[in-house]
């Protein structure tokens, strides 16, 4: 839960534009924030990896597996979260999560690894590339 704070919370607070953030703001956000951890906890198909340095956790990686029998690539990876605490980046800790994750998707028999990142997170929008992704989607929000 800690984890899913900080990024929901602090991270999102630290490269979003205060005019954007009522666009995909919750009402009760610290309930949303538990219950989408417990229901990580909950579904059978969901894996959660926690990376530790000298005993204590320092980022996190969150996923699942969907299929859909209309697509060429049928079974796929999708992560759902992935944080590492600021002073922990650039160690390679989140690469290594990443790839644990990547690694579970493959067992799994997944044929491709979806992510997602809001599209002003330059940091998670590079590593993302850095790791081979290929951007397909950017979604637009206007408030009326």
């Amino acid at each position: 839960m800690r984890f899913h704070h900080e990024l929901y919370v602090r991270h999102r607070d630290h490269i979003t534009r205060p005019e954007v953030l009522p666009l995909f703001a919750y009402k009760d956000l610290e309930s949303t924030l538990s219950d989408d951890v417990d229901g990580l906890l909950r579904t059978h198909d969901a894996t959660v990896l926690l990376a530790e340095r000298a005993g204590a956790a320092v980022g996190y990686v969150t996923g699942h597996v969907e299929n859909d029998p209309r697509r060429v690539l049928t079974r796929k990876g999708v992560i759902e979260d992935w944080f590492v605490l600021p002073a922990e980046r650039g160690q390679g800790t989140g690469k290594l999560l990443l790839e644990a994750l990547v690694e579970r998707f493959r067992s799994a028999g997944c044929h491709v690894v979806e992510s997602g990142t809001w599209a002003f997170n330059e940091g998670a929008r590079k590593a993302h590339l850095a790791l081979g992704f290929n951007e397909i989607e950017i979604k637009f929000r206007k408030r009326l």
